[in-house]
């Protein structure tokens, strides 16, 4: 790469962040033809901010040469949503070429998976300026196909053949599982194998016996099961190479948010990610302080977790006695990009071991000696061609978390630095002042004086407690069925009969949690028929957000914002 045509570095000549792109560009410069990833990348953005990181810290991978965006999919409804404000966000970041596409709704259980985020979306020129751009509609399943077929093509006489995919899956599993299906069940041709490099995924594997599984603990593993098997299954019956990051690597290399509070000047990207980071913060501040979603996320768990404490350190303990407001937690809290450190990994080997974030001695996926037992193949396929990073807080499989927290922060906050000008120019705000973008905050139907009051009542609390049963014991259900299917795969009679006690016991206690719960909606619904003598002040039904949380945006404003 001559100097010439090198990609401007952002930061100054001489820092320490300036050196880091001097190692990238010669990461880039020492690769040989056909070494640079091409990633397709599946995405449920603004379901978490930490896609949105993601995707910031890839552009500038993009942007410095470093990997080639193929594509990008936004999956989990509503996907055309999502897909409007990727489009947004990829033209904020110059990459107006990479081609977006509609992904699967990405839950089995819609219901179950469409809580009230009511920081996700929100961003009204986001999606006016996508609105405006009138991109035809992509389907998810045309832009797998397209890019699997141009892989290893030569696309110009004399040409090198394009570079083969690798798949950045930090969402939902749904898209890619159907289509292993697909390409399965075409007569002719065998599975496309030779298409893909390597697939990365944000969530975890395990071994049972001599079977790869997912971590089912693991969330975007948890929004479709099936799916999630499905791949596991073909990722071990077709050989293909995968690393998956776990959430123990994400939280051993959180970020720092004083770093985060950085980015929030930086144009209207930096200014959304200040609006949805403290909303989405604030959830995980209130719930465990006022109504825990489940018994675990208390507030010793948001210490923990979001805080970084040491359930023994004297602040911990302190804090655990008396949680100061919302806005004098913030200087204490840490980010953990859970998608992002995945999309570290798709940068390449060499970039990690040239950072230090992989250990030197962590050896490349080889194909593996064709001479060994089955059993043993089985087992050396499963350590070496799919690897897991962050298996414990102990074993992190060779990663450096503080280096990936460094590596992380300098080409987030690099890649909104390079494009600060062109996305306030392209969405119209010329400074930092008129760059907060317009969100439209959600809409409740009651006011905060009555949800105070009526959260307090029987009626409310009855239906919030049946809720949290009846998902726990979905999850439960869930677990039990596959159990019963590892203990049918394991031909174990012992197995199968404990997992078919479990599950019939399971599915009993839900039906009967069903019925509550149904029950108690039908009590609120009799509230609103007693006249003077009603016990509720609001008016609620089995879709109302609050019944399923709280109204966090309008404790958000007057809690955080000070507005009546």
């Amino acid at each position: 790469m001559s100097s010439t045509s090198a990609p401007q570095i952002p930061f100054a000549e001489g820092t320490e962040e300036y050196g880091y792109y001097e190692r990238l560009q010669h990461v880039v410069r020492s690769r040989l033809p056909g070494m640079k990833p091409r990633v397709l990348v599946i995405t449920d953005i603004e379901q978490d901010y930490d896609d949105l990181l993601a995707i910031i810290f890839l552009s500038e991978m993009h942007r410095m040469g470093a990997i080639e965006i193929a594509g990008c999919i936004a999956n989990h409804h509503p996907a055309d949503r999502r897909a409007k404000f990727l489009r947004t966000t990829l033209d904020c970041l110059n990459l107006q070429h990479v081609p977006v596409a509609i992904g699967t709704k990405g839950a089995s259980d819609i219901v179950a998976h469409a809580p009230d985020l009511y920081y996700g979306l929100k961003n009204r020129r986001f999606h006016d300026y996508a609105e405006r751009k009138h991109t035809p509609p992509l389907s998810g399943e045309e832009l797998i196909d397209f890019l699997v077929d141009q892989s290893g093509k030569v696309q110009t006489p004399g040409g090198t053949p394009t570079q083969k995919l690798t798949v950045l899956l930090i969402s939902s599993l749904q898209d890619i599982s159907e289509a292993f299906e697909r390409w399965k069940s075409v007569p002719g041709p065998p599975f496309p194998t030779d298409k893909f490099d390597k697939f990365i995924s944000q969530g975890g594997y395990k071994l049972e016996g001599n079977n790869l599984w997912p971590e089912m603990g693991m969330t975007n593993n948890k929004f479709h099961r099936q799916a999630a098997k499905n791949y596991t299954r073909t990722l071990q019956g077709c050989k293909l190479k995968s690393d998956a990051w776990s959430r123990e690597a994400a939280k051993a290399a959180r970020l720092d948010g004083s770093f985060f509070q950085e980015l929030f000047q930086l144009g209207p990207i930096g200014a959304h990610l200040e609006w949805v980071w403290l909303r989405q913060e604030f959830k995980f501040y209130y719930d465990p302080l006022n109504d825990p979603y489940m018994p675990q996320l208390d507030v010793g768990w948001y210490l923990n977790t979001r805080l970084n404490l040491s359930r023994k350190s004297d602040l911990f303990q302190q804090l655990a006695k008396s949680m100061p407001p919302f806005q004098e937690v913030v200087p204490l809290i840490k980010v953990i990009a859970y998608d992002c450190c995945a999309a570290v990994g798709a940068v390449g080997e060499d970039f990690m071991k040239a950072f230090h974030v992989l250990d030197p001695s962590v050896k490349q996926q080889a194909p593996l000696d064709e001479t060994l037992s089955e059993h043993e193949r089985l087992f050396n396929d499963n350590k070496t061609i799919h690897r897991l990073f962050g298996r414990t807080q102990d074993d992190m499989g060779g990663i450096n978390a503080d280096q990936l927290a460094s590596v992380m922060e300098v080409f987030i906050l690099g890649g909104l630095l390079a494009t600060k000008d062109h996305a306030e120019k392209l969405l119209q705000t010329k400074s930092p002042s008129t760059a907060i973008p317009d969100h439209e905050p959600m809409q409740y139907k009651n006011t905060l004086e009555n949800w105070e009051h009526d959260r307090q009542q029987p009626l409310i609390t009855e239906v919030k407690r049946c809720r949290k049963e009846l998902q726990g014991l979905k999850d439960k259900q869930a677990d039990a069925q596959d159990s019963l299917e590892l203990a049918r795969t394991a031909k174990s009679h012992d197995r199968v009969r404990q997992a078919e006690n479990t599950l019939n016991e399971v599915v009993g206690k839900q039906t009967k949690a069903e019925i509550a719960l149904n029950a108690a909606i039908g009590r609120i619904e009799e509230d609103k028929t007693r006249g003077a003598e009603r016990k509720l002040r609001g008016e609620y039904d089995s879709s109302t957000p609050e019944l399923s949380g709280a109204p966090y945006e309008l404790l958000y404003q007057r809690d955080v914002l000070g507005r009546a």
